[in-house]
């Protein structure tokens, strides 16, 4: 993990404050807030287009655990059901 870290760290602190942020936001609607400020701090000139792709495919990734997490859950739970029956 320390070296994913330091390949997306960032000299702008704004950016690695956001990938915190994005990182902990528990809901879709937190990580949603977090690709808001992505998007703002992007048109605003404060992150560059290569930190804002950082962030956006730090968020895909996520997305992407999380859809394989319940993928999983969702045929464990198949599985239980088709036993009992």
């Amino acid at each position: 993990m320390a070296k994913k870290e330091s390949a997306l760290a960032s000299e702008n602190p704004q950016v690695t404050d956001l990938l915190h942020q994005l990182r902990a936001a528990s809901t879709p609607e937190a990580q949603r807030d977090v690709m808001v400020k992505t998007i703002l701090a992007g048109r605003n000139k404060e992150i560059t287009v290569a930190e804002g792709k950082v962030l956006s495919l730090e968020f895909v990734r996520i997305n992407a655990e999380v859809q394989a997490r319940l993928k999983e859950e969702r045929a464990r739970l198949k599985a239980i059901r088709g036993t009992v029956d």
